[in-house]
């Protein structure tokens, strides 16, 4: 079972009929997974493998909600979110880290960069998908 903790009292009203939600982890096939796991739960889930992308592919699609790894070459999801927080389209986006990492690890510099919550890898992605919808709204 994964752990989930939600950080701040930010929720998104999601623009279409069911949450927009941007998948982003270097590890493909684990990224390919979720995004079709998420897809099951009438949630429009799209998946890019890098910072670099997730910042290129919110010019022409706006998620309501991001799920960011950390650990990614070049740009980690740290640097990511923080940049992803001074864009227009994502500027009010939630944000959840999405880790291997302990909660611990990643909290305090999360918050401070723009996270809105953490879920850690390795379990089913029910507990993901749960903090998703508490997270968004019609």
């Amino acid at each position: 079972m994964a752990r989930c903790g939600i950080w701040t009292n930010r929720s998104v009203k999601f623009a279409g009929s069911i949450p927009a939600v941007l998948v982003v982890d270097d590890n493909s096939a684990s990224g390919a997974a979720l995004t079709a796991a998420l897809g099951q739960e009438a949630i429009d889930a799209r998946f890019v493998a890098s910072g670099i992308e997730a910042m290129e592919w919110t010019r022409h699609w706006v998620p309501d909600l991001i799920v960011l790894d950390i650990n990614m070459p070049r740009h980690d999801g740290f640097s990511t979110a923080r940049v992803l927080r001074r864009l227009a389209p994502t500027r009010s986006a939630v944000i959840v880290a999405f880790t291997a990492l302990g909660e611990n690890e990643v909290q305090e510099r999360g918050v401070l960069v723009g996270f809105d919550g953490y879920c850690q890898k390795g379990g089913t992605p029910d507990d993901l998908i749960r903090m998703i919808h508490a997270m968004t709204h019609t």
